[in-house]
């Protein structure tokens, strides 16, 4: 492997080359998104699978686990990537990028390769999905233990109260030995949906909150398809443990910040089938063994199988049906931004699918499903949204080899559009627009039996159907060839060729374009800039740096006994999304430095820390119980020796010029002025 490496080298081999990339970027967090954007790019484009260089491939997937533990440890130099591609950076790059030759080295060395399938489904994660931890306050509840209980106190007293009506008596000398003798009800079963403390939970994603939540014991956990994709061999622990590592930041987060025994309880769990959901046994193996066993089943199921279109139902008889010639697998699917597709996540935002028939070009599944679940992997990486039945946001019906008939019917009815996935690609391909689309040739039933599907190819194909367009007005029949040039080109989507989003829910928070200068109230430009909170690298905008409790003037247990509440976003620290942008980063700073983070504020509470877009009814009744509101700047300050709480809590209150709209929008984004 290459020797002498450098996270300058490092971010080069994502095609990071220059500073002026991340210029957009608010924070190491979204300098991180980026850098994993490129990065699964890359690996898409280069998995052996679709004939990519393995060398080329381990390489790319080094570099990026450099730069995520560089991410995860809160050691990028002055809080920010950027700092590795200045000219002096580049200059130094041997000097300062000693220690990491020997991290690169052995990321390089690990030859587990999870199968293309796994990459495609973790493009769609901007942020990890799940999230395991130690639980530790030991009031959080189990989803699924919650669930079976409340279950089984409704049968409980559906039964209690049988048991009453049949014999009254006996049902009040039951009850009265429920009680002690001092009158108090004795408990008489532990709730076991509590998550007690230091015990492991798993907890998914809310998009909306922004935080993690419906959380699991372990051992209730289902184990999602996404990770299972990424297991190369389940039955090794410790290659397993190396795959769900690789995972961190991706798909998964709070793994590596476990203790050796929970992480491998961690994988026990993760490895066994029968905590799957779905319940699907693999075999041990490689998932390119897995992949080809795959396969070599939809081929021999194609061959045999084949489907009569009327009233919807299946036969294996009738030559009318017979499967098509298509090579299992042989269509590449797009990914936003690589091999010619437009490089756009949200292409298909707004535009909802549903799908019939099967799509063995594509491959994956069995029987019905033949390549249904990958082309929703595909629609979602898009920002589409595929659905089982129609209703009256159904935009297309993407029609496979064999579909059901009834299908047609239904969605000619609501108006819907009907594609194959030739289409679908020249969309996605930039060789169509959603315009040029509703011009074509409605597609019939008949053209998706047997031998007469079209199959998808990535050259790409005619778009039309059996028949020439039918032409509407003399105008459109005499087309310019300048006109049937011009839609031959890859043609950016008009805004107003996609729906509006449907709710605020879709939106993400106006966070992200915020800067640190919204945080300026306490700053004081007469004070050193050592150690304060924002760090200006040359040319480039300010950017927060995390403290650090005895590192570079930063006062170990300067909030010690100290009770916060937090409200607000605060963009400059990064980290979690909708309402909860930052939030996390914020508490972890505090509760290193000895405070308190609390959800409420109570007359226990000493200061109401304040970010972007407060809560109107948290900022009211600090205010009201003489809190003291301060922000992220008068915190470092106090951090670094240059203020005490006690001089923070006499100072003016931060500037507050919107509240939030809350959860789900039930509250009001107002003007403070109006509050």
């Amino acid at each position: 492997m290459t020797n002498n490496k450098t996270l300058t080298s490092c971010l080069g081999d994502l095609d990071i080359f220059d500073a002026t990339v991340f210029d957009a970027c608010d924070n190491t967090d979204d300098e991180f998104k980026l850098i994993k954007k490129n990065w699964r790019k890359k690996v898409l484009a280069e998995h052996p699978d679709k004939g990519g260089d393995p060398e080329k491939f381990r390489t790319t997937n080094a570099s990026f686990e450099v730069l995520r533990d560089l991410y995860q440890q809160g050691k990028v130099k002055d809080g920010t990537y950027s700092s590795y591609l200045t000219e002096s950076a580049k200059a130094e790059a041997a000097e300062s990028d000693i220690d990491i030759d020997e991290l690169f080295n052995k990321y390089s060395k690990n030859t587990n390769v999870p199968s293309w399938e796994y990459y495609a489904e973790a493009a769609e994660e901007a942020i990890p999905a799940y999230k395991v931890e130690t639980a530790r306050s030991g009031r959080s509840k189990c989803t699924v233990c919650k669930k079976n209980s409340s279950k089984a106190v409704i049968t409980e007293r559906a039964a209690s109260e049988m048991s009453t009506a049949i014999v009254p008596s006996a049902a009040r000398s039951s009850s009265r030995a429920k009680k002690s003798s001092s009158g108090a009800v004795v408990k008489q079963k532990n709730d076991t949906s509590v998550i007690q403390i230091d015990e492991i939970r798993v907890g998914s994603l809310d998009e909306v909150a922004g935080s993690y939540g419906r959380w699991h014991h372990l051992e209730c956990w289902r184990v999602p398809k996404k990770i299972q994709n990424g297991l190369t061999n389940p039955s090794d622990e410790e290659s397993s443990l190396r795959d769900l590592l690789s995972m961190e930041e991706v798909l998964l987060t709070g793994l590596a910040s476990l203790d050796e025994a929970n992480q491998m309880a961690f994988v026990r769990h993760v490895i066994n089938s029968d905590h799957w959901a779905g319940n699907r046994k693999r075999k041990a193996g490689s998932a390119s063994g897995t992949s080809k066993a795959k396969s070599a089943k939809v081929t021999s199921k194609a061959e045999s199988t084949s489907r009569a279109v009327k009233g919807g139902k299946k036969s294996t008889t009738g030559s009318t049906a017979t499967t098509a010639n298509i090579v299992p697998g042989s269509y590449s699917i797009p990914v936003p931004g690589v091999g010619g597709a437009v490089d756009d996540e949200n292409f298909l935002k707004g535009k909802t699918f549903v799908m019939t028939g099967i799509f063995i070009e594509v491959g994956g599944g069995d029987d019905d499903s033949i390549g249904v679940e990958n082309l929703k992997s595909m629609i979602e990486s898009f920002g589409g949204k595929v659905t089982t039945r129609f209703s009256k946001n159904t935009n297309f019906l993407l029609a496979g080899n064999n579909p059901v008939a009834k299908r047609f019917k239904d969605a000619r009815a609501k108006s819907i559009t009907i594609i194959n996935l030739v289409r679908l690609n020249g969309l996605l391909k930039g060789q169509l627009t959603f315009d040029r689309l509703d011009k074509l040739e409605a597609l019939e039933s008949e053209e998706f039996i047997g031998s007469a599907y079209q199959p998808a190819t990535n050259a790409g194909s005619a778009f039309g159907g059996s028949k020439p367009v039918a032409a509407k007005t003399e105008a459109k029949e005499s087309a310019t060839a300048k006109e049937e040039e011009e839609a031959k080109k890859p043609v950016a989507i008009n805004a107003d060729e996609i729906p509006p989003l449907e709710s605020d829910q879709d939106v993400k928070p106006a966070a992200a374009a915020a800067t640190s200068q919204a945080l300026v109230a306490h700053a004081n430009p007469s004070e050193s800039t050592n150690g304060t909170a924002i760090v200006q690298a040359p040319g480039k905008k300010s950017k927060f740096q995390m403290p650090r409790p005895g590192q570079n003037g930063a006062l170990a247990g300067v909030f010690d006994g100290q009770r916060f509440v937090l409200t607000g976003l605060f963009p400059e620290l990064g980290g979690g999304s909708g309402l909860n942008y930052g939030k996390d980063k914020m508490k972890t700073l505090i509760e290193n430095f000895g405070g308190r983070v609390t959800g409420s504020v109570s007359g226990k509470t000493n200061f109401v820390v304040v970010g972007k877009d407060p809560g109107a009814s948290k900022v009211t009744k600090a205010t009201a119980k003489s809190i003291p509101l301060v922000d992220l700047l008068a915190l470092n300050r106090v951090i670094h020796g240059q203020a005490s709480l006690d001089e923070i809590s006499t100072e003016p209150a931060p500037r507050i010029t919107n509240f939030s709209s809350g959860y789900g929008g039930n509250g009001l984004l107002k003007n403070a002025a109006e509050w």
